[in-house]
């Protein structure tokens, strides 16, 4: 839920970001000394780090920043407040958090002026340590034994008799040993199909692909549970895959649409 909700922000960022762009035009009366400021490498446990963007008003007529914009959302400002004159300098202050983030990057910033119907780019980049986090900030279900899952229910939808579907379980071994993770399904269960995990390394993580094929038409949902092993011993907490059936769904439409 805390990666879709992020996910999203990101979408309308980019959307705004875009539309703010097609609005607008490149400012030839704001210089910067800089356009790109490199962070180097810094660490993500240590938080937030800042860089100062200085620009020169070389116009003949008084500028003021309007707004700030980027297209990632880790990205913070404060600009000079009020009027630059002819020949004065301003400046644009960029906050990046390189929170949950790792690896290279590099950030687009535009900056408005002219009451916000003129531009400029400048850029933030660098390289992030990724800190530690915790294993249940990802993988929120404990199943026992240093087994985290992603899941606790795999919710495959309607399926048609005959069709298909595929799911993802991440899982991760949060112990300091290597473990072999197995799942065995109760019962007979011939729609159902996966790899087993195996062995995991210490502090690994993997995807299991879950495919479950609808057998003949029937009026029940389906529930499959699926007990985890670690090392051959049993655990206490149970995964479950639950497939509806389309047939009960088209039957509880056809009776709404009768009334």
């Amino acid at each position: 839920m805390l990666m879709m909700k992020r996910i999203v922000l990101t979408l309308s960022l980019i959307v705004g970001f875009v539309h703010a762009m097609n609005a607008q035009t490149l400012s030839a009366q704001i210089i910067f000394t800089e356009r790109v400021h490199n962070f180097g490498t810094i660490e993500e446990s240590k938080g937030k780090v800042s860089h100062t963007f200085v620009f020169k008003n070389t116009g003949k007529t008084d500028v003021t920043i309007a707004d700030v914009h980027s297209a990632c959302g880790c990205i913070g400002t404060v600009v000079t407040k009020g009027v630059v004159k002819p020949g004065a300098k301003g400046e644009v202050k960029i906050v990046f958090d390189p929170v949950y983030k790792s690896g290279f990057f590099s950030k687009e910033i535009l900056v408005f002026s002219n009451n916000g119907n003129e531009y400029n780019h400048i850029w933030v980049e660098g390289n992030i340590k990724a800190a530690e986090h915790p294993v249940t900030d990802e993988y929120p279900y404990s199943f026992g034994k240093g087994v985290y899952l992603r899941l606790k229910v795999m919710a495959f939808g309607y399926l048609e008799p005959g069709e298909t579907k595929q799911l993802e379980l991440h899982y991760a071994n949060n112990t300091n040993e290597e473990m072999v993770l197995n799942f065995v399904a109760q019962g007979n269960q011939p729609g159902l199909q996966f790899i087993n995990p195996g062995k995991i390394g210490p502090k690994a993580k993997g995807v299991m692909i879950v495919s479950y094929t609808m057998p003949a038409p029937g009026n029940e949902d389906i529930v499959i549970r699926l007990n985890a092993y670690v090392n051959n011993k049993k655990l206490t907490e149970i995964l479950e895959v639950k497939i509806l059936s389309n047939k009960k769904r088209k039957q509880t439409s056809q009776a709404i649409q009768t009334h």
